[in-house]
């Protein structure tokens, strides 16, 4: 829904936009747009003060939340509620910061618990080797255009599973921030705006390589962002992406992963083939620990059908005697 703020308020909060332009991804730019916004509809609809604001009404705007709905009727998921307090602690920190305020009311606000599951955007091992190398046939594309589209698909794919980049760090990288050398990705602005460093393995440093070289200027069209290396920017790269992903799992009869799949999907595989948590850690740019240690769940998944399908005494649903293997001895 569409709404004006007024004076006093579209200053405060495009200020504080302005400030924070510089120190969030660009997908993060628009949630906090977002999200600070619907703080601002908030404080105006109920005629509060944001200098004068105290826990009580912090509180109070955080119960709002919990009892608030989408448009199709449905509860704020708990990431929602989250993204929310974060955008009103951050806002409220600011005005302490620029002196408008003595304290962060928001501060003494805490997030209700959000469990961490594991995404189900991921592939096998074997799967993921069936859709890069389904992807790497860009070649046998029946017109020029299609070439040229599955070929950026393919340089694109291989470097997301080796870095593990979320697809909005990738759309950002340039060609100078790339030392193929060193197989390093230098990331200027990752998520909370922080730099990281990102590592290719050697057959994705070979296939970026011979973009850079060749590839990338038989791809580029007018039109083009020719400062990025992928020549586009999230929106556009995403759209791509998930055009060519939908159709190539969906022929391979493979889970229909997003871009985000390819990171799941590194973080999953590396775990599985015996690699340090802290390694995954840092390939991944998790700033804490316990974030990369939900890939532990997957090991603890693989273990019970493991359990269920070698034990002996598995169950078997034809049988009247109900399970398989071994007699019914009593302890």
């Amino acid at each position: 829904m569409a709404y004006t703020l007024s004076t006093d308020l579209a200053g405060l909060y495009e200020e504080f936009l302005a400030a924070e332009r510089n120190r969030v991804s660009e997908q993060g730019y628009k949630t906090l747009e977002a999200t600070t916004r619907a703080l601002m509809h908030y404080l105006e609809a109920n005629e509060l003060n944001p200098l004068e604001l105290g826990i009580g009404e912090a509180m109070a705007y955080m119960a709002e939340l919990g009892e608030a709905t989408s448009e199709s009727g449905r509860a704020y998921a708990t990431g929602t509620i989250h993204n929310r307090l974060k955008a009103a602690r951050k806002f409220f920190g600011y005005l302490v910061q620029t002196e408008r305020r003595k304290t962060n009311p928001f501060e003494e606000v805490e997030y209700p618990r959000m469990e961490q599951y594991l995404s189900r955007n991921v592939l096998t091992e074997a799967q993921m080797g069936r859709l890069l190398g389904d992807v790497g046939r860009f070649d046998e594309s029946e017109d020029m255009r299609s070439r040229q589209r599955s070929y950026r698909v393919h340089v694109l794919s291989e470097f997301l599973y080796a870095t593990g980049l979320r697809i909005d760090e990738a759309s950002r990288v340039r060609e100078k921030d790339v030392d193929l050398e060193q197989r390093l990705v230098h990331v200027k602005k990752g998520k909370g705006g922080l730099p990281r460093t990102a590592f290719l393995n050697g057959y994705a440093a070979q296939v970026l390589e011979r973009y850079v070289r060749v590839g990338r200027a038989a791809v580029l069209r007018r039109g083009m962002d020719e400062e990025r290396l992928f020549c586009a920017c999230t929106r556009e790269l995403m759209a791509l992406l998930m055009r060519e992903l939908r159709s190539r799992c969906t022929a391979l009869e493979l889970p229909v992963i997003t871009s985000h799949g390819f990171r799941h999907s590194l973080g999953t595989h590396l775990l599985r083939s015996g690699c340090d948590m802290r390694h995954i850690q840092v390939i991944l740019g998790h700033e804490a620990l316990s974030t990369t240690q939900i890939y532990t769940k997957v090991d603890k998944e693989d273990l019970k059908k493991s359990l269920d399908a070698f034990h002996p005494r598995r169950w078997n649903p034809r049988s009247p005697q109900g399970p398989q293997g071994g007699d019914d001895e009593r302890c």
